[in-house]
């Protein structure tokens, strides 16, 4: 008697994940580079992209009232978004939430990494609110003022 192959229980991580649902990402332009869609989509990521929208430059007043009517996670490089008067009331107004990417690196790698916290913090946060997508993938909110919310553990030695 022949045992028979037993399959393994573990999903292969190689296959393309299903989007998840109501979790829909726009790439401002600032992000909006054909790597970082190959790698959201490899990441089964669901996301929107500016040029899909826009012509080109896109004032920020536009695109906050687009993202936010929408219900979209707004993805940028642009740190001053959310401490210029216009735009930070926008956010407001239209419970924009939005994600900074900050530093240099592989962009699409360190969403697709942060892909769980960014779900969970827009599942626990109805916004507005306005995070960082660190280097290390790691999501940090942010203040209105120009201040992380949270202290970081280099700023907890003061």
């Amino acid at each position: 008697m022949g045992d028979r192959k037993r399959k393994s229980k573990k999903r292969s991580t190689s296959k393309k994940q299903p989007p998840l649902k109501g979790f829909t990402l726009y790439l401002c332009h600032c992000v909006d580079y054909d790597e970082v869609v190959e790698a959201l989509e490899r990441g089964g990521i669901r996301f929107k992209r500016h040029r899909d929208y826009f012509p080109g430059y896109a004032p920020d007043t536009e695109l906050l009232k687009l993202v936010g009517r929408r219900h979209w996670i707004l993805i940028t490089g642009d740190k001053k978004q959310r401490i210029k008067p216009l735009e930070k009331q926008l956010i407001k107004q239209f419970r924009v939430r939005e994600f900074i990417v900050v530093g240099a690196g592989d962009i699409g790698a360190r969403i697709v990494g942060a892909r769980r916290k960014i779900r969970n913090l827009c599942r626990n946060n109805a916004g507005p609110f306005v995070a960082a997508i660190l280097l290390s993938s790691n999501v940090v909110q942010r203040s209105f003022d120009g201040k992380n919310q949270r202290p970081d553990i280099h700023d907890l030695s003061n």
